[in-house]
C-alpha cells in the first residue's frame, strides 16, 4: 500500500520539477533580449568617436594661413593626422566629424563672429590616415588687418564635432600644437562625465 501512494507522489514531483525549469528556461529567453540589445549598444558606443580625439590618435601636424589679395580670400590650411581605430570608425557611413575654428579675441572685430562654420572633414579612403583641411573665409582685408590676423595665428583653436554636430573634442593653439605635450597642454576633450 505504501508503493502505492509512492509512484503517483514521484510521478507528480517530477512532473513539477519538468515545470520549473521550464519556467527557469523562458525567463533565460526572456532576458536574452535584453543582454542582447545591451551587448548591441555596447558595439555601437564602441563605433562611437567620443572619447578618440586624443593624441596621437587624432593629431595636427601643420596650421598656416595664406592670403589672396585678388580674390579677397583668406586661407587656413590644417593638416591633420587619425590613427587606425579613427579611421575604422569614419568608414561607418553614418559616422561623420566636423571641424570649426575658434578664433582669437582679438579678432572678433576682423570676423564678426567668434567661429567658423562647421566644416565637413574628408572621409577617409584608401587607408590614408593623413589629411588637410581647408577654412576658406571671403573677407577683404587690409595690410593692418592680415598683420594683426597673423600675429594671433596661435590664438586659433579647434572645435570637432560628430554627426550630430556635438563638440566632442576642443584643441588650443593649433599653431603650437604639433609641438603637443600632455603635461602642459591645454586641450581638453569633451564627454559626458565633465557636463
Amino acid at each position: 500500500m505504501f508503493l502505492k501512494y509512492i509512484c503517483p507522489f514521484i510521478i507528480c514531483t517530477s512532473f513539477l520539477m519538468g515545470c520549473n525549469s521550464s519556467e527557469k528556461t523562458s525567463e533565460k529567453n526572456v532576458n536574452n533580449p535584453i543582454e542582447s540589445e545591451q551587448n548591441n549598444s555596447s558595439i555601437q558606443k564602441n563605433k562611437s568617436l567620443e572619447n578618440k580625439f586624443l593624441p596621437p590618435k587624432f593629431s595636427i601636424t601643420n596650421f598656416e594661413m595664406n592670403y589672396i589679395t585678388e580674390n579677397k580670400e583668406l586661407t587656413f590650411l590644417m593638416n591633420y593626422e587619425i590613427d587606425v581605430d579613427i579611421y575604422e570608425i569614419l568608414q561607418e557611413n553614418t559616422q561623420k566629424i566636423y571641424f570649426s575654428l575658434e578664433y582669437p579675441e582679438a579678432l572678433y572685430d576682423i570676423f564678426h563672429n567668434t567661429t567658423s562654420e562647421l566644416l565637413l572633414a574628408e572621409q577617409p579612403k584608401g587607408y590614408n590616415t593623413k589629411y588637410q583641411t581647408q577654412f576658406r573665409i571671403n573677407i577683404d582685408l587690409t595690410t593692418k588687418q592680415l598683420e594683426k590676423i597673423k600675429n594671433n595665428l596661435s590664438g586659433f583653436n579647434l572645435s570637432i564635432a560628430d554627426k550630430d554636430k556635438d563638440a566632442i573634442a576642443h584643441f588650443i593653439d593649433l599653431n603650437g600644437f604639433n609641438t603637443f605635450d600632455p603635461d602642459t597642454s591645454n586641450s581638453t576633450h569633451i564627454d559626458d562625465t565633465t557636463k
